[in-house]
């Protein structure tokens, strides 16, 4: 019985969903843009091998930082940030109502009273939600595939790696906002409500958070930075000029010049507090940033797109000396897991607590 209820209950969620006005206004909406960016994304690209493949014949063997071969993810990225704000509101529109609307209309006390459980309810309008999500995604990765097919674009094997695990965190950004409206629908007494604090939450996420990581709340965070020793680099050049003028030789040459910072145990003291300081406040911006699904998504779609950059960056930062640092080598699947894993690893989280929320809320929920 108890399985019967959940898939009736998804299948009657699913099909709601897909014959829904609102579903099918922005699935169209999305498709429409889709096929719009990704043309464009495909000139584009094609423009770019072209370019690249004049500047190789140039250059040859030679190592030339930051020319690297586009790929086809340069097409998708486009549609990332696409996905990033429409998406997001269709996992809003199709979850903001699930509970509410069953409340106003009184259909939520009629339901519980049939033998049916009450976990069945609330997991059936997740997977129904669920099974739409997933499907109005592959009928946009179908459209897009196909056009960029119409270019004469075929993705590598390695390529078709990136773009599943693309489309993987389109999906888990876009439940993780139909799991919060989902939420909201459960807490709230009415649509209204639910549908205002929904949009609240997803543009403090989206827009506002970059803001609190950049903007003063982070200098109440992590405080000043630390001061430059100006009166001790003083004393020092001061110093060093006094070296200069007692060992210049007698044909003006010097001979006993030493640079004020070698060596010097304030200066460095300096740099390991200033790069301390950084540090910790580039780690409190990536937790505060963890928290956005809109940021993840926007991280994970940069880094699948330019994996050598993110590389290249971090091989100049763990140099020691500029000599030191080689051409980096192309990142492998598994690199590029090794990249975003943490990102990817918040927008499971995200959902899962929402929707765990929900389900509690649901299970206590008092219904007259």
């Amino acid at each position: 019985m108890k399985s019967n209820g959940l898939f009736a209950i998804s299948e009657k969620e699913f099909q709601d969903h897909i014959y829904s006005r609102k579903f099918l206004l922005f699935l169209g909406i999305i498709l429409a843009v889709t096929i719009i960016g990704m043309a464009s994304g495909s000139i584009q690209y094609n423009e770019q091998i072209e370019q690249y493949n004049e500047n190789q014949a140039e250059i040859g063997d030679e190592i030339s930082w930051g020319m690297f071969k586009p790929s086809v993810m340069t097409i998708f990225s486009g549609v990332g940030t696409l996905l990033a704000s429409l998406g997001a509101i269709l996992g809003i529109a199709m979850g903001f109502d699930l509970i509410t609307k069953e409340k106003e209309s009184k259909s939520l006390k009629i339901l519980l009273s049939h033998p049916i459980f009450r976990d069945e309810v609330i997991n059936g309008k997740a997977i129904g939600g669920i099974i739409a999500l997933v499907a109005a995604l592959a009928v946009t990765f179908l459209i897009a595939f196909a056009t960029m097919l119409i270019f004469s674009i075929v993705p590598s094997g390695s390529e078709i790696l990136l773009l599943v695990l693309f489309g993987f965190a389109a999906f888990l950004m876009i439940f993780s906002y139909f799991a919060i409206s989902l939420f909201m629908s459960t807490v709230s007494k009415d649509s209204g409500s639910s549908l205002v604090y929904t949009l609240i939450i997803f543009v403090f996420l989206s827009s506002l958070l970059p803001v609190f990581v950049w903007g003063p709340t982070m200098d109440l965070i992590t405080g000043p930075p630390p001061e430059f020793p100006e009166d001790a680099m003083m004393e020092m050049r001061a110093v060093a000029v006094d070296t200069v003028v007692v060992s210049a030789s007698s044909d003006g040459e010097v001979s006993g010049y030493k640079d004020p910072y070698e060596d010097n145990e304030v200066f460095r003291q300096y740099q390991e507090e200033m790069r301390n300081y950084w540090d910790k406040r580039q780690m409190i911006s990536d937790f505060i940033n963890l928290l956005s699904p809109t940021n993840n998504f926007q991280y994970i779609t940069s880094y699948l797109t330019y994996p050598q950059v993110f590389a290249q960056r971090d091989m100049y930062n763990s140099a020691i000396m500029p000599g030191e640092m080689q051409e980096p080598e192309e990142p492998g699947f598994m690199d590029i897991i090794g990249g975003i894993w943490v990102n990817l690893l918040s927008l499971i989280v995200i959902p899962v607590a929402f929707f765990s929320a929900a389900y509690i809320k649901f299970m206590r929920l008092d219904v007259r």
